[in-house]
């Protein structure tokens, strides 16, 4: 008798416990939301986050952007993983957290695992470009240049296993041209270098260069994105060009800890789609040289699939690793 009193309280304190979040679910939200942008203030992970945070807003709550940087991303997506599923805490992340880290660090690799898509973001483009003095303007004679001079030139990276260092390992490997990486700190001094000519080229997001070819700085041949970009139309796409078939885009999205409440989600996804495709943030994200978006969590989960198997071989092809 004693054992069947413990087991109908403890089904009874589960029952409860669900019935509770159910009801929470339902009301969601009550308290204010926090979203986490892994990266410093002032980049484009910012300007996703606080257009998220504008339009999870008009739920009805106060919704705050807490900057968690370091470890490229790691730390903001730890505490983010750690935060009880109830949709109050949410995470910022590119898809170079999702796609590209987790191959190369085994602490991200478990954080993806503890959180889930909520909604796609956006777009950043990503330019090839090379100094205004280099005497190439377009991507056949980049290549040709290069193919001349095997092993002499060096490309700029942001820091290994980056977007920009991935990026372009994959189109060494696509366009068959030997070029060795200089790593930097950062997308800014790489630039800085890239201008002065000190590397040949690189490809860089466009809120990071825009400005700079604008003002002839710098030589955008080709954007990485399947289509042309908003910003620049006029800049062919790789694939058009030289390499059919070549994609390599940094996206954004939204994620919450896993086992987040679908009827919360459910409130969440239109609420972001309705901002993402907002008048006023398209103009200023367009601005900004990045493009945004809505999507399923499923869409988002479809496109982190396809992208973790192709960064997985261009990484293993390229011997990457985050070792000094």
């Amino acid at each position: 008798m004693f054992e069947m009193k413990k087991v109908l309280t403890a089904l009874c304190t589960v029952t409860l416990a669900v019935l509770t979040t159910s009801a929470q679910a339902q009301t969601f939200p009550t308290k204010p939301i926090t979203v986490v942008a892994p990266y410093p203030p002032g980049g484009a992970t910012d300007l996703y986050a606080r257009s998220a945070a504008n339009g999870l807003a008009e739920l009805g709550q106060p919704t705050i952007v807490d900057n968690k940087a370091g470890a490229s991303g790691v730390i903001g997506a730890e505490f983010v993983s750690r935060q009880p599923a109830d949709g109050y805490t949410l995470l910022i992340g590119a898809s170079s957290m999702f796609s590209i880290l987790p191959q190369l660090n085994p602490r991200m690799k478990d954080i993806a695992r503890h959180v889930e898509a909520v909604s796609l973001l956006g777009f950043n483009p990503s330019y090839v470009v090379v100094p205004a003095s280099l005497p190439c303007n377009n991507m056949q004679e980049l290549i040709a240049y290069l193919k001349a001079k095997p092993g002499v030139y060096g490309y700029g990276s942001a820091g290994k296993g980056t977007s920009q260092h991935v990026f372009m390992e994959l189109f060494k490997q696509r366009a068959g041209v030997d070029l060795f990486a200089v790593q930097y700190k950062g997308s800014g001094p790489m630039v800085v270098d890239l201008m002065a000519g000190r590397v040949v080229m690189a490809i860089e997001q466009g809120p990071a260069v825009l400005t700079l070819i604008k003002a002839g700085k710098l030589k955008a041949l080709a954007v990485t994105t399947s289509k042309r970009a908003q910003a620049m139309p006029n800049v062919p796409t790789l694939s058009e060009t030289v390499l059919p078939g070549f994609e390599a885009v940094t996206w954004f999205a939204l994620y919450a800890p896993a086992g987040t409440p679908k009827t919360v989600l459910d409130k969440m996804v239109p609420q972001i789609a309705k901002t993402m495709g907002s008048k006023e943030v398209k103009e200023r994200m367009f601005a900004y040289g990045v493009e945004p978006a809505s999507g399923s969590p499923e869409e988002v989960v479809k496109r982190q699939s396809a992208e973790t198997k192709l960064w997985t071989d261009v990484i293993a092809k390229s011997h990457i690793t985050l070792d000094d």
